[in-house]
């Protein structure tokens, strides 16, 4: 029996999540250049230089950690997507990722787009972004919210369930139509 498939492309998404891990890897290498550059001059030519030394190198540390972390997510937004009613499939430049719909631990609703929160076929942790500059992003999002709750995975919209909202925090101008009403 054939699996169809409903197909979702943005090359735009490819290419602008190349051009942040791009900048992101530019920066954190020139200030790596930079700090083995000073830090050894600061040491033999500024008092307290080790100290100095020793700060800049601590510092490039943590940064790298945050950098790690937001190429981690970055390499998690998809540039194509295909639904079917048995899986979704992310394709990120040269890897593809498959999430069964029985494995989908959650979908996640947030101001970045879409995640989905799952494991492969052997089980280990999946995680696959949409972001929301997909041109047909509303269409997409509906299809996965309503396959996801066809099959009984739980939807959250800035980490929440969805069923317990306040429409009013949401829509703020929803409370002042029912004042007038």
């Amino acid at each position: 029996m054939p699996t169809w498939y409903e197909v979702y492309d943005n090359q735009d998404v490819l290419l602008a999540t190349r051009q942040r891990v791009r900048r992101i890897t530019r920066i954190y290498g020139f200030a790596a250049i930079a700090v083995a550059t000073l830090a050894p001059l600061a040491m033999v030519h500024v008092t307290g230089g080790a100290w100095l030394a020793g700060t800049a190198g601590v510092s490039l540390v943590v940064a790298g950690a945050y950098v790690f972390k937001a190429l981690r997510e970055l390499h998690a937004v998809a540039w194509s997507v295909k639904l079917s009613f048995h899986h979704i499939i992310g394709d990120f430049g040269r890897r593809r990722t498959t999430i069964r719909w029985r494995a989908v631990a959650r979908v996640e609703l947030d101001r970045d787009g879409l995640v989905i929160l799952g494991a492969d076929e052997q089980g280990v942790a999946q995680k696959l972004r949409i972001a929301h500059a997909f041109p047909d992003y509303p269409r997409l999002s509906h299809r996965v919210v309503e396959y996801a709750e066809a099959h009984g995975r739980p939807v959250y919209v800035d980490g929440q369930p969805w069923q317990l909202l306040d429409l009013h925090a949401v829509y703020p101008f929803l409370r002042d139509s029912v004042r007038e009403s």
